[in-house]
């Protein structure tokens, strides 16, 4: 029987969406076993580059949480177009 050198299927996807994540973003953005904890699909990078991928508790609101964030409704129940407006 040979045992594979690399990881797992499931170690190459985002643990919180399911796409896959390449190796890169998880060396560089996620946790110390290589695993990303949010992607640039289900998270902002403002979140990213504070640590979410890697697991951590970050300051910046969460999109999924937070009305107006990553291109959800706003606070006021309206949606903004592409350049930002209402």
């Amino acid at each position: 029987m040979t045992i594979a050198p690399w990881s797992s299927p499931c170690s190459t996807d985002c643990l919180h969406c399911d796409p896959h994540v390449s190796v890169d973003f998880r060396r560089v953005y996620g946790d110390a076993d290589d695993q990303a904890h949010r992607c640039p699909r289900c998270d902002t990078w403002v979140r990213i580059f504070e640590g979410s991928a890697a697991g951590l508790d970050v300051r910046t609101p969460d999109p999924e949480t937070s009305p107006g964030r990553h291109g959800s409704d706003t606070a006021e129940g309206g949606q903004r177009d592409f350049y930002g407006r209402w």
